[in-house]
């Protein structure tokens, strides 16, 4: 288990292999709980609910039923569209970074 220091202003620096597991990015905005005798850290995602909500209308707008969807059940579509969802989340972080 890797340790760490607490520097000058309690900041601490997260080993990169944990960094590189959680996909971790300088910038990204980290929730902090009290845990038992502990400090649990969890990434968080600030999204604009309005320009989400818009992105979403648009998506559902211009979505037509895929041919490869019939047959799926909806449990099924809804692990396909996940997938698509955190494959495009993945890509666009990529090129932010």
């Amino acid at each position: 288990m890797p340790l760490v220091t607490v520097k000058p202003k309690f900041q601490v620096t997260i080993p990169a292999r944990l960094r590189k597991d959680i996909d971790l990015c300088e910038g990204d905005l980290m929730e902090a709980t009290l845990l038992g005798d502990g400090i649990l850290l969890r990434p968080k995602v600030v999204v604009d609910r309005n320009a989400a909500a818009d992105r979403i209308a648009a998506t559902l707008a211009a979505a037509r039923p895929s041919s490869g969807d019939s047959g799926l059940t909806e449990d099924e579509i809804m692990k396909d569209t996940v997938a698509e969802i955190t494959a495009s989340r993945r890509e666009r972080h990529a090129r932010d970074t």
